[in-house]
């Protein structure tokens, strides 16, 4: 695995994880990531907008056009069923990866 393809990994668990919280527009779901982790991540809309539209297409979320302000429209993206059971299935991998690393720890770290 490269580096980006780590990254990419990374950014599509946390978009998953934002949107278990309830349906969000980009903007927003970077905010949402900023926000809870303290700053710790921080997702450019440079890279947020490509993952979203994968994550789309793979029907892991869904997406739909809103009306904001009478005329602009904003697209939402949602969670789809097909997503909570990816996420769920990421969350027991990283839960297991953070029990082996804390396994491989010397006492006092």
């Amino acid at each position: 695995m490269t580096t980006n393809d780590s990254k990419k990994s990374r950014t599509e668990f946390l978009v998953l994880l934002a949107l278990s919280h309830g349906a969000m527009h980009g903007y927003e779901i970077a905010k949402f990531i900023d926000a809870k982790s303290k700053g710790f991540f921080n997702v450019p809309f440079g890279s947020l907008y490509p993952v979203l539209h994968k994550l789309e297409l793979a029907k892991l979320i869904g997406a739909k056009w809103e009306e904001a302000d009478g005329t602009k429209a904003k697209k939402t993206y949602n969670l789809s069923a097909k997503g909570r059971k990816a996420l769920d299935a990421e969350v027991v991998g990283f839960r297991s990866y953070a029990k082996a690393i804390d396994l491989l720890l010397p006492e006092g770290v």
